[in-house]
């Protein structure tokens, strides 16, 4: 666009005509600029409308719209995709020992952790309150478990400090499933969390793997 307006400029100062293909070149990139502008605006309108304020992840807004594309890929055999629920453990605990703006800092902590340490490709969303939902596109079971279990560890070793006070630790546990394309995206993230529930139930701090068995289970929260 510059090397047009220059052109025009210059032969707008020397008195020369102006060529009816210079002036429609750059006509036709003051419009391919104003729609690239208008491309990145909207892109940061809709990053900002999506991440959660506390804790800089994306929020629910965009989760059933991205796991559909992404079930649609699986649909296809273009690649497997794996989900997992996260909740971290005893966090109401933590919320009345230390307080809520203690609680918020490890929502933070964690959140941050998590975003710096998945694989580009990956996803979290924050599901509500201190569960959150991991998708990982291009990961059957194992490689999600891998990703899950090695961010378990991480975690569980992470130090917060209360208020100067003390440092703690705090677990987390993950329930593992797969995105399932013949059924709705909503039924695998209840899969999802009816593995949590069973996480829960076997003492926390663990990834358990979603099976049938598992169908009739109370999830926490959906």
């Amino acid at each position: 666009m510059h090397q047009h307006a220059a052109r025009l400029l210059r032969a707008s100062a020397s008195g020369d005509p102006i060529e009816i293909g210079d002036f429609e070149r750059f006509v036709t990139s003051v419009k391919r600029l104003r729609l690239e502008l208008a491309t990145v605006q909207r892109e940061l309108a809709d990053t900002l409308f999506n991440l959660d304020p506390l804790t800089g992840t994306r929020s629910r807004t965009s989760l059933l719209t991205g796991l559909r594309e992404q079930r649609e890929l699986v649909r296809r055999g273009v690649q497997p995709c794996a989900l997992a629920m996260m909740d971290l453990d005893h966090f109401k605990a933590i919320n009345d020992k230390y307080g809520h703006a203690t609680g918020d800092k490890v929502l933070i902590y964690f959140a941050r952790h998590i975003i710096m340490h998945l694989r580009p490709y990956d996803k979290i969303f924050r599901f509500g309150g201190d569960e959150f939902l991991i998708f990982m596109p291009d990961a059957d079971l194992k490689a999600g478990r891998d990703v899950v279990d090695r961010l378990r560890e991480e975690l569980g070793a992470l130090r917060i400090d209360a208020n100067g006070k003390e440092m703690f630790q705090v677990t987390v546990s993950f329930g593992l499933t797969l995105l399932d394309p013949d059924i709705p995206v909503e039924q695998s993230i209840d899969r999802a969390d009816n593995a949590l529930y069973v996480a829960k139930a076997m003492g926390r701090n663990r990834v358990i793997v979603w099976n049938d068995s598992m169908s009739a289970s109370p999830a926490g929260s959906v």
